[in-house]
């Protein structure tokens, strides 16, 4: 497999923009002796580094690519461009390489002539990867060249709503939308690539905000003030939940699942939430829809190797804590039940805005 760095392509440098400095504390953890060192060590750059330096965002245009799997961009002749990996394996790249060569021996291979704009990475059925990883860089582009067309996760349901909804609600841009699948193999004469804006685990601008509160303001909020958000009847669940939602709702917590609400509807609930408690999850996104000094109380299996919701709360000045449980059965995976106290819950709910003892 021959990779191939943008900068030595035929392209047109369209824009390069500096990501600001930031800084984050670690985020305060309860339980931390229940995260294997592995784990830990997984997270560690994206919890430890403290001071973030400015960073460089890219907005480019390619000419004559292939895009296939879940946004792998590959030159005519066959290689792979390594600013379009993100997080796929290597059995993933090889795969696509397979699948344009098989595609062009089958005539499948859709042509696509509109200038077009790459909204696609490993993990794009992900509502949290839409709205801070992909959407941020249609907001960056269409500050910098006129755009047609959006390439975007083949989606149905709820998703393919919420896909549509942010587009609509955060830019004044009417666009076309040519949705692809893992499977599908297209040509673009002209593909714009936005570069620089995360790298998913490690480091998120703060540039991936830069219209969220244009579009928390354009919403009338709800009067809930907190929030429990379940994985009910999903993975990574937590035993006897229903317990812990009798407790949370004896404290005036809402207990729901956002899955099937619309990003209107979540942008409401969650505007003027003062608590957010809630399993780690891709629902925790609406966590970027809060006010500054939001309480969000994340609770998740020691074994789950994820620094994506410190990130947005951190970039967007919210209290934040993890509750971390032990699994409940012996498992390398994360998506298992696990099991929170209710006792270290309430201990998080007690504490003043500061983490000090009330």
């Amino acid at each position: 497999m021959d990779l191939v760095e943008i900068q030595s392509l035929h392209r047109v440098s369209v824009a390069e923009v500096t990501s600001p400095t930031f800084q984050l504390a670690p985020p305060r953890v309860l339980n931390p002796d229940y995260i294997p060192a592995h784990i830990l060590d997984a997270m560690r750059p994206g919890w430890f580094t403290g001071a973030f330096p400015a960073g460089r965002v890219r907005v480019t245009k390619l000419f004559d690519v292939y895009v296939t799997q879940e946004g792998l961009v590959f030159t005519q002749d066959k290689k792979l461009v390594q600013e379009s990996i993100t997080q796929h394996t290597p059995e993933e790249c090889a795969q696509g390489l397979a699948q344009i060569v098989q595609a062009e021996q089958t005539q499948s291979v859709q042509h696509v002539t509109p200038s077009s704009l790459l909204l696609r990475k490993r993990g794009e059925q992900n509502y949290g990867h839409w709205m801070v990883e992909l959407l941020p860089k249609l907001w960056l582009a269409e500050e910098h060249l006129p755009l047609c067309s959006l390439v975007v996760p083949q989606a149905g349901g709820n998703f393919a709503r919420v896909l549509r909804d942010s587009v609509a609600l955060s830019t004044g841009f009417v666009p076309l939308y040519h949705p692809m699948s893992p499977q599908d193999v297209s040509f673009f004469k002209e593909l714009v690539l936005v570069d620089g804006l995360s790298n998913h685990g490690v480091y998120m601008s703060p540039l991936a905000f830069s219209r969220t509160d244009a579009m928390v303001a354009s919403v009338p909020g709800a009067q809930v003030r907190k929030l429990y958000l379940t994985r009910k009847n999903r993975a990574r669940r937590i035993r006897d939940e229903d317990s812990l939602m009798d407790f949370l709702q004896e404290q005036g917590f809402l207990c729901l699942d956002p899955a099937d609400l619309t990003l209107l509807e979540q942008i409401k609930i969650f505007k003027n939430a003062e608590c957010v408690v809630g399993v780690m999850g891709a629902a925790m996104t609406n966590i970027m829809f809060c006010r500054k000094g939001t309480r969000v109380i994340n609770l998740a299996p020691g074994t789950m190797p994820d620094t994506f919701f410190y990130f947005i709360a951190g970039l967007r000045g919210l209290d934040y804590y993890e509750i971390r449980g032990k699994i409940c059965e012996e498992s390398e995976s994360w998506d298992v039940p696990f099991e929170i106290e209710r006792d270290h819950l309430a201990h998080v709910l007690s504490l003043g805005p500061q983490g000090q003892a009330n």
